[in-house]
């Protein structure tokens, strides 16, 4: 078993083919997972060890299942500087006789990749939930967002957004990277500055119009919609800045609805032709 020192470098620091290409060398060089410093995130080790794309493979590349590569592209979106490592052992462990450690979701590594995915999943579905548009002044139909995601995941969801808004010009920015869409690709670029997007826009006013005219008081839970749309999104959102009147007013209007007398319906709904009321022909 190889046992020097070795370093690989993950850039962009959630691209999978990087850093399989890195894996895969080690597990041919039959690299042992604590020799090898995993670097990511624009950031280098402090001891650079030799690289492992220099390093003579002394077997063939082990078999390792897809699904192992599933859960990999997920993981390596988390922030986590130790992702890289955890992938690797799992791997390694895959490569040395066990086949199946994916299924042992007892076991530490493979539960804590679960943990990271789960969290990576969470944090796509909240960016696909509120991420906001907003009309670029002086520009017809363009549109830019600005987002503050918890991992590296605008890679991943940009291409949901691209398929919902097809046939408009959009940009998302991050403090970490940035996504245009002109209407037949995508381009990534570096990070950018909350003020580099709009604060707001015309269509905003017409949607708290409306969303203060379909809130529905007496189905409000403060706290399940704080747990599913988080504080920390409020502010990208328009109807955001309506939550604590309607919250505070809800009491009321739930009383006003009981207090409020029925009222007939304005058009009696037609029953199926040859029905009278009386269940025959």
């Amino acid at each position: 078993m190889n046992t020097g020192s070795y370093s690989a470098t993950v850039d962009p620091a959630w691209d999978l083919g990087t850093w399989r290409i890195a894996a895969r060398a080690a597990l041919r060089a039959n690299i042992a997972p604590e020799a090898i410093a995993w670097n990511g995130d624009a950031q280098g080790s402090l001891l650079a060890g030799i690289e492992l794309s220099s390093v003579p493979p002394l077997r063939a590349t082990p078999h390792v299942p897809a699904a192992f590569f599933d859960i990999a592209s997920t993981v390596l979106c988390h922030r986590d500087p130790q992702r890289y490592a955890l992938l690797y052992r799992i791997a390694w462990r895959i490569a040395q006789g066990e086949p199946h450690l994916l299924a042992r979701v007892t076991d530490p590594d493979t539960r804590r990749a679960a943990e990271m995915a789960k969290m990576v999943g969470r944090d796509t579905h909240k960016m696909k939930a509120f991420v906001r548009f907003r009309e670029v002044p002086g520009e017809a139909d363009a549109f830019i967002a600005w987002f503050e995601p918890d991992h590296w995941i605008l890679d991943r969801v940009a291409p949901f957004f691209a398929r919902r808004f097809v046939g408009m010009r959009w940009a998302i920015l991050t403090p970490y990277r940035s996504v245009a869409w002109d209407g037949s690709a995508l381009a990534f670029g570096p990070g950018a500055q909350r003020s580099e997007a709009p604060d707001d826009d015309a269509r905003e006013d017409l949607w708290r119009t409306y969303y203060a005219n379909i809130f529905n008081p007496s189905r409000l839970n403060p706290r399940m919609m704080r747990q599913e749309m988080p504080q920390k999104y409020w502010k990208h959102l328009p109807e955001a800045q309506l939550l604590p009147s309607l919250i505070q007013g809800a009491g009321q209007r739930v009383r006003d609805m009981a207090e409020r007398e029925a009222q007939a319906p304005k058009r009696r709904i037609p029953g199926r032709r040859g029905d009278d009321g009386s269940g025959q022909l």
